[in-house]
């Protein structure tokens, strides 16, 4: 049951986030909050009127929390609400945005900066400008694709285009699942279905979750591939890397049971999450993937002790990889026999944690991590590079430039940086 006393339901979203925390919102350690999602990147891509690749909760003000410390966000719920959704590559018209197409949409025959839309029939031109009636989509698929989902079974199936485009009928109709508040046209409108039978399981992750940044930014641009788009239009200041703290992750495993410690980076913290994804593989490798709405809660938890540069991430058991899962006692005791013949003993256990790291390219993301995982943790660049390497690893969470090193780190290190009892509750439940 609930404590009331200190759960949150956030029911505005933005697509704007960062700078001075309200306390609209307010929530003390230990709090819950809880929200309806609506879809990231496609429905925001394509509605004029929002300033970001995203629409995302509105922040939530915790009570203690100030720059330099640490918020631990435990995901305790995400159920999936869409019945359909829709993703695709990519592609823009130029004469309808300035810039940047997810920031800065234009009508081209008003002149207008992000006007008002309205929906008409189905497909690209459906988007129409509230003042002149013409069609403005500032962007589309260039290969999309539609599936319909089944919540009993957590499977979807891609349909063909006659399906599609009753969805997009239906969607039109306002017949598909979205939060009230949320301004987005679904992309559902679009009806697009390129391929279709391909058969996808579902894991339900949230590709955007934790601390507001330092400055107002569009949600979308809070990643370090992202952030140096920025500049692109004059609606926002460009903020520094250390203004931003890599909340827009879209790591496939940041699921039900995983703890994302986030770095506070203004007064409050500003929670706040969105972009739940139906699934994802590694890398996100078209750009973007099936974002739906989706019924969230998460548990936050104040760390003053813990000072982080971006997010760590301390995954469920079952989403790591089974080479550097926490070890059985098992194993520690097999290890102890093969050191006992040479005259020593393991003195202590190990877990993994995963840190991230972001930047124009993979290999600014790797460098970024490694780095940034030395700093944490004190060690040598050189050990956590043989660490990430015998005892862990480098995944994908973006190609465009977004990764995690997952560490095996003994209990001191982890005991040092603040880390070890969330290490343990998380592995050893």
């Amino acid at each position: 049951m609930k404590d009331k006393s200190n759960y949150v339901r956030v029911d505005k979203l933005t697509s704007i986030i960062g700078g001075q925390i309200t306390k609209e919102y307010y929530i003390k350690d230990g709090g819950v909050i809880s929200a309806s999602t609506a879809p990231g990147c496609w429905g925001p891509m394509i509605t004029p009127e929002l300033y970001s690749g995203h629409e995302v909760t509105a922040p939530v003000y915790l009570e203690g929390a100030m720059p330099g410390d640490t918020v631990a966000i435990y995901i305790k719920k995400i159920e999936i609400l869409s019945e359909a959704a829709t993703s695709g590559t990519g592609k823009t018209y130029p004469e309808r945005f300035d810039g940047d197409p997810s920031v800065y949409a234009k009508c081209p025959h008003c002149n207008i900066h992000n006007p008002k839309t309205y929906i008409e029939g189905i497909g690209e031109e459906a988007i129409r400008c509230e003042n002149c009636g013409n069609p403005i989509i500032p962007q589309t698929f260039e290969n999309g694709y539609t599936v319909v989902y089944s919540k009993e079974d957590n499977l979807a199936v891609a349909v063909n285009k006659e399906i599609a485009e009753e969805i997009a009928r239906n969607t039109a109709r306002n017949k598909l699942y979205k939060p009230e508040n949320s301004k987005q046209h679904l992309a559902t409108i679009l009806g697009r279905a390129d391929f279709s039978d391909l058969l996808v399981r579902s894991y339900p992750m949230i590709g955007n979750i934790g601390c507001s940044p330092a400055s107002a930014i569009p949600a979308s641009k809070n990643a370090g591939d992202y952030v140096h788009t920025v500049k692109k239009t004059p609606l926002f200041k460009q903020p520094s890397l250390n203004e931003i703290n890599d909340a827009h992750m879209d790591i496939s495993h940041i699921g039900e049971g995983c703890i994302i410690l986030s770095p506070v980076l203004v007064e409050g913290a500003g929670i706040y999450f969105g972009d739940v994804h139906l699934i994802q593989g590694c890398g996100e490798l078209a750009g973007h993937t099936l974002d739906v709405s989706a019924e969230v809660e998460i548990t936050v938890h104040l760390l003053k002790n813990v000072s982080l540069e971006g997010p760590v991430i301390i995954p469920v058991k079952s989403e790591l990889n089974p080479r550097f899962q926490p070890f059985s006692d098992q194993e520690y005791e097999i290890g102890q026999k093969i050191l006992r013949e040479y005259g020593a003993e393991l003195k202590e256990k190990s877990y993994p944690i995963q840190v991230i790291g972001s930047g124009v390219s993979l290999n600014e993301a790797i460098d970024v991590a490694v780095h940034r995982a030395s700093r944490l943790t004190g060690l040598s660049i050189g050990e956590i590079k043989n660490r990430g390497t015998a005892g862990g690893e480098v995944g994908i969470g973006r190609v465009s430039g977004f990764v995690y090193l997952t560490l095996m780190l003994p209990e001191s290190v982890l005991e040092k940086i603040g880390l070890l009892e969330l290490a343990k509750t998380q592995y050893e439940a």
